[in-house]
């Protein structure tokens, strides 16, 4: 099936705007899943957990790489044990790598072979600012897609994306443009922008239009606000989707498996709630 397809169909079915961000870093892991457990092992365990108290609610699974090539082999095994489960278990809950690679020509082979066939992700993340052609070569796979980040949640994002072009618009509104136009030539693109800056969110949605998924980063920890994603939802209240990595994962304070666990699901279903609310307002 086309990736958007997929996409689309868990969005209008699935009744909710969830995505799971497994950056699941070992070091923060509870104590009783790493004992006596590998790293591997202990990031799979905690992972195929999590997952099994909330694959219901999430329209995707995201994990930033980093969290895991950071502890080497051990790091990517868990990983690559995650996607396997996902894909055996639920194969519908599509997989996204946030990653941020912009490559092109031979390197997007290899990026292929690394991250949809070792690694099994259905969606790579870029970022744009290198230009069109390291966008290209991502889109020829109608299966899979390719997301692309038009605002940052970070301080200082502003420094590049908001620029002025002589036209007196601002560069991530042109980014929006060509993300919603010109580069998206198979229909496998969806776009991502951040809670943080909710004047040039609503801007990316007027500019990407009704029917485009959007992925809402920024939410939660790094200070986002719902109520701020009034009027974002598109078409039929049914093309967003919002992150929550640290809020979700890492709800569980006690050290004991079942509560922990329950916490993760208890966080993820509020935020559905809340977002379900939001939509209808």
């Amino acid at each position: 099936m086309k990736f958007i397809n997929q996409l689309i169909s868990n969005l209008e079915t699935k009744n909710s705007h969830v995505c799971v961000g497994l950056d699941s870093q070992y070091s923060k892991l509870p104590d009783f899943i790493k004992k006596d457990r590998s790293i591997s092992d202990a990031i799979f365990t905690f992972n195929q957990k999590v997952i099994e108290q909330t694959h219901d609610l999430a329209i995707f699974y995201k994990m930033n790489l980093s969290f895991y090539a950071g502890y080497g082999t051990e790091g990517l095994e868990g990983l690559r044990l995650t996607n396997e489960f996902l894909k055996h278990n639920f194969a519908s809950i599509q997989i996204l790598a946030d990653c941020k690679r912009s490559e092109m020509g031979e390197s997007v082979k290899m990026v292929a072979m690394e991250l949809f066939d070792w690694l099994k992700f259905d969606c790579v993340m870029v970022t744009p600012w290198f230009g069109s052609d390291t966008l290209t070569d991502y889109f020829a796979d109608e299966t899979k897609g390719v997301l692309v980040y038009i605002h940052d949640s970070n301080p200082s994002a502003t420094e590049i994306q908001d620029l002025m072009l002589v036209d007196g618009r601002y560069v991530y509104e042109e980014v929006a443009r060509k993300a919603a136009t010109d580069w998206n030539i198979n229909g496998n693109l969806i776009t991502e922008a951040a809670a943080t800056y909710p004047n040039q969110l609503h801007k990316i949605r007027e500019i990407i239009g009704e029917d485009m998924p959007l992925l809402i980063a920024g939410v939660g920890a790094q200070g986002g606000n719902i109520e701020d994603l009034r009027g974002l939802f598109g078409v039929n209240r049914q093309r967003l989707i919002v992150n929550s990595s640290r809020g979700i994962i890492f709800a569980g304070s006690i050290e004991d498996e079942k509560q922990y666990f329950q916490a993760v699901r208890q966080s993820a279903v509020k935020l559905k709630d809340d977002l379900l609310r939001t939509a209808r307002i």
